[in-house]
This record gives C-alpha cells, structure tokens and sequence, in this order.
C-alpha cells in the first residue's frame, strides 16, 4: 500500500506539473498583441492594468490592450494581451485604470547581456513592449476595473507625498523604499553601494519586511502571552500588504510570514517545514515561471529555509543581543537568509560581496527603529505636522547611519568582487548545509525569526 501510495503522488505531481504548464504556455495568436510586434509604429488603446513604476527619468506604464491600430492605418478590435510601455516625458502623470492611447514603436522584449529580459517579463505575461511611447489618456465609459486598487494605490502614493514633505533626498526616497517598496528618486550611486555592501534587499517589500513587521509587532506586545500576539501580528501584515499594494511578490511574502505564525503556535519545526513547502507548491502551480525566472521568488524560498533551519543555531549565537525593537530577530534573520541565498546570489548575479555580513551586521538593529519612526511619523504628521515631523528627524538619523555605513563599506578595497560559480556548486552546499542543521538541530520549536519570509 505504501508504494502503490507514493507511486499515485507521484503521478498526481508530474500530471499537475504538465497540466500547469500548459497553462501558462503563451501561444502568439492574430488576437494576442504580440502577433503584431513587428519593430514598427503602431497604436494602442487600453487599460492601465498594473500601479505605474515611476523612476527619476521615466515612468513604466504596463497597458491591458483593447485595440491596435497597425502602420497601414488599420484598425484591429479584439486584441489581448499586456504592453510594457516606457514614457519619458513623465509628464503628465497617469494612474492605474486611466484609458489611453499610445504610440510608438512595438517590439518583443529581447535578452540584454545575460539578462533574460523577455523571460523576466513573461513572469507577468508581458510579451510586448513600447521602449519609447507617447501617452495619452483619453475617457473610458467603463468605472474602474478594480475602484478599491485604485483608492489603495492613491493611498500610497498619498503616504509617499507626505514622506517627501518630512524628509530631505536621498532620505525620503530611502523611507519610501523601506516603507512602501518604491525606488523612485533613489540616487543610483546610493543604490550601487547598496549593491556592493549586500544591502539592497531592505528597499525591497519582501518577506524581510513581512519579518520586520511581525518582529516590531511582537517586541511592543511583549507582555502579552504568545497566542494572543499571533492576531495582531496577523492584522498588521494585512493591513502592510494592502498598503504597499499587493503585489504579487508582497502577497507571497504575506503567505508565508502567516503560515509561519500559525507554525509557530503549533511550536513544531515539521510544520513550519510543511507549511513553506504547500506555499512553494500552490505558488508555483499558479504560476510556474517564477520557479525559473523570478529570481526574487528563488531567493526568498531559500531565505525562508535558511531563517527555519538556522534559526535556532543562531539564537545560541546572539542569545545576549538585546530583544528591544526586535533587534536580535532582525540581526539572527538577516544573517540567516544571507547564509541560505549567498551562492544563488553569487551565481545569479556573478558578483559577492565580502563586506556583506559586517554591513548587514551594522545595519540590522537600526531596520526595525527607522520603519517604525518613519511609519509612526509619517501617520501623525497628517494630524500634527510638528508632532510629525520631530519623530521622522529620529528617523531621519536611522537612515543617515544606513547610508553613512553603505557609502564607508562600498569604498572599501575588494568589498564586492566579481565570481563565476557554476549551478551544479548548488547541490554538495545546500546538501551539506542541510546536513548540519538536521544533526545539531533536528526537531526544535520554531522562533519568533523563523515565522518570517
């Protein structure tokens, strides 16, 4: 019975593989706006289907096509499919679900250096792009798609506004990073020592914020018994996750953040264990790019299993680390995640940063006080500016020391050097790393840092 078990598992697994990849096979068709890419001008009318990406010199509108106009003049009705458009007038500003019209030229996206662009898009089956576009809105006789995204996504950029009143550049964008996952306005020399220091995924909402967020709301409600902790907990990553827009990306995180909280009550390692693997499972049969090319899928899966595995290795490491504002479960998770991702990192991206533990090190107890003095600030000074505005300067000096750090050890000589790994290095490391945590730590209760994502 048990072999007849596992022999019908393993059916159901290939066959719900096949099927899910059959799925999300795209197929060019005379309906689809990818048949008429053909590095020629052309028109477009449609929706805008996601929230603007807006940078210091552009904006990415991603279009849900309703109709093509081609180079002959002739109009097409009945087309699908989604466009990256980038508009670099930036001027004026469009907003999820405005109808426009846009014209320029339509290509399929194209492998850059050893950057699969195309495949990188097709994760959010995006076929087609618009490198140069000129936008127009023009009126819809349909309401919004989706009025309650659109009011969530005004929200936010209402929050962002309020953050560039209280601090200064590059201060302001580096809240906005940490708080809300936006990158506009962030200096690039500021985000290249970012890079070199190993310190980019904190102006990233990932599962290192989903961590931070339940560390903050644990540590203030320390004097409550653990299981009445577990729904606040709950609430607040709902209410981040709405927040900062619901992003696929920050939804995944969220899923994990409380399938490990509700691990955490049961206190079982096997759990937790299970738990991340469902996860993984329903995400990845939703979607099954994102298993090769999401890069940030890949290393927060392997973030989560190193904060699940190490977690209590380290907690015998940092036990005299103070708890106050989550220090020490910031510090224990980002040293974690980083000894879980670092050969993915080094293979993805050819490139290691050797003075990445000691910044993450030097920064990790200040994460937690700079959101929540930027959060805190931001919300009261909408009701008291001058309230407001004396928390954010504690904040403010949060901020400066992160970049104080990330400036002093990017210029450090061979701070990040260049390494070509192979992928098959992959196996004997997690193999092996593996093989420690199951023998010096084998069953052990989950922790506060290990409900993380």
């Amino acid at each position: 019975p048990a072999v007849v078990g596992k022999l019908i598992a393993a059916v159901l697994g290939i066959s719900t593989a096949l099927l899910c990849v059959i799925r999300t096979t795209h197929t060019s068709k005379p309906n689809t706006v990818d048949w008429y890419a053909h590095e020629q001008k052309v028109e477009i009318t449609g929706i805008i289907s996601q929230e603007p990406d807006r940078r210091p010199m552009l904006t990415k509108y991603t279009i849900a096509v309703e109709q093509i106009t081609d180079g002959s003049g002739t109009i097409i009705d009945g087309v699908s499919g989604n466009v990256l458009v980038t508009d670099r007038r930036q001027w004026p500003e469009y907003e999820y679900s405005d109808r426009v019209t846009t014209t320029g030229v339509l290509e399929k996206p194209k492998k850059i250096e050893t950057f699969h662009y195309d495949k990188y898009l097709s994760r959010y089956s995006i076929y087609t792009v618009m490198y140069r576009g000129s936008v127009q809105k023009i009126p819809s006789p349909n309401p919004s798609p989706s009025p309650i995204r659109k009011s969530l996504y005004s929200l936010k950029s209402t929050f962002e506004s309020q953050i560039n009143r209280l601090y200064p550049e590059p201060h302001a964008s580096f809240m906005a990073g940490l708080l809300t996952g936006s990158r506009r306005g962030i200096p690039e020399d500021l985000l290249e020592a970012f890079n070199t220091t190993g310190l980019t995924h904190i102006i990233a909402i990932s599962g290192y914020n989903i961590t931070i967020v339940i560390a903050i709301i644990s540590s203030c409600l320390f004097w409550l018994p653990l299981k009445i902790r577990f729904f606040p907990a709950v609430i607040s990553i709902i209410a981040f996750t709405i927040f900062v827009g619901a992003s696929a990306a920050v939804v995944r995180a969220a899923i994990m953040g409380i399938l490990g909280l509700i691990a955490l009550q049961n206190g079982r390692m096997t759990h937790v264990r299970l738990s991340i693997l469902w996860t993984a499972f329903f995400m990845i049969a939703w979607n099954p790019k994102i298993l090769w090319y999401d890069a940030g899928f890949q290393l927060s899966f392997l973030a989560v299993i190193g904060l699940t595995e190490l977690g209590t290795l380290l907690d015998r490491i940092f036990q005299h680390v103070p708890k106050t504002l989550a220090i020490r479960e910031s510090l224990q998770m980002t040293i974690a995640a980083q000894i879980a991702a670092v050969p993915l990192i080094i293979i993805l991206f050819e490139r290691f940063s050797l003075i990445a533990p000691l910044a993450n090190l030097l920064i990790a107890p200040v994460i937690p006080m700079a959101m929540l003095l930027g959060a805190l600030g931001t919300i009261i000074s909408f009701f008291v500016f001058p309230l407001g505005q004396l928390i954010s300067y504690m904040g403010w000096g949060c901020l400066e020391w992160i970049i104080i750090i990330a400036n002093y050890c990017s210029a450090i000589p061979y701070a990040s050097i260049h390494i070509d790994l192979p992928a098959w290095i992959l196996i004997p490391y997690y193999a092996l790393l593996l093989t420690i945590c199951r023998a010096l730590n084998p069953s052990a209760p989950a922790t506060t840092a290990q409900a993380s994502s």
